[in-house]
């Protein structure tokens, strides 16, 4: 399928997701979100064991794009661009089975920033940076980045990124605990295949059973969740990823899970 403001492409079972508007530094506009939709939902519909999503150009986003035109939309519903054209594809992408690995190339800002953090592993360049522009503009952070930022920052730090609007360099990121790690710029892409490449040619059932882990552990105490991983532990140990990799083990071999 062809896509106007993005690539995708899925090739033994990667599949790889480029925004594709580098004149706007990506902007997410409306035409960007319903071809985002629909290319979420055929790699969901694909084979693919692994999703990288990255930007085209010198940046991974730079928000919703405040410039371009808005068609349809009812006058007097000012919820509906977030609800009716945001929202869908972010919760395609957050409740993915498969891992999602976001490749930030460059500027990350407002949803763009949003979109990244929702990916399951987020590695950026040096050069790249995150930014929370709301407040410099009379908004609030939206998209879950109220949620997701005083998750993985704590309160501290996610106050002072989302009131003060200031940029966030990739290396930083990392020593908050952010992302998952900063990389020379002209490595960016061979780290993240060789990380995608490793996730796609693993076992199937793992990655998906523990983010289900993760975001259960949210909202859990640690008796309840230790339920949980014992419940999950249990299906994990019958999967035939882990039969052959005990198969394997026995054998002094490396495991073939699959594909």
């Amino acid at each position: 399928m062809n896509y106007e403001t993005l690539r995708l492409d899925i090739e033994d079972g990667l599949a790889t997701l480029t925004l594709s508007r580098p004149e706007s530094l990506n902007a997410l506009s409306q035409q960007m979100l319903a071809d985002l939709r629909t290319a979420l939902k055929a790699v969901i519909a694909s084979p693919a064991r692994c999703l990288v999503l990255t930007g085209e150009g010198r940046a991974f986003g730079s928000g919703a794009d405040l410039q371009a035109s808005r068609d349809g939309l009812e006058p007097n519903d000012p919820d509906e661009f977030l609800r009716d054209w945001f929202v869908p594809p972010f919760r395609l992408l957050a409740e993915m089975e498969i891992p999602t690995i976001a490749a930030v190339n460059g500027p990350c800002a407002g949803a763009s920033m949003s979109l990244a953090l929702t990916c399951d592993i987020v590695i950026a360049s040096q050069s790249a940076y995150f930014l929370q522009p709301f407040v410099n503009i009379g908004l609030v952070p939206d998209l879950g980045s109220s949620w997701l930022l005083p998750q993985a920052l704590g309160r501290a730090r996610a106050t002072g990124l989302m009131m003060l609007g200031e940029k966030l360099p990739a290396k930083d990121a990392e020593d908050w605990g952010l992302i998952w790690k900063t990389v020379p710029d002209g490595e960016l892409l061979d780290v993240v295949h060789a990380a995608a490449r490793k996730l796609a040619d693993g076992p199937s059932q793992s990655p998906g059973m523990i983010k289900k882990l993760i975001a259960r552990s949210l909202r859990n105490g640690l008796e309840e969740q230790m339920r949980v991983e014992i419940e999950m532990q249990r299906v994990a140990l019958r999967s035939p990823d882990h039969i052959e990799a005990r198969a394997a083990f026995r054998e002094k071999r490396r495991p073939q899970f699959r594909r």
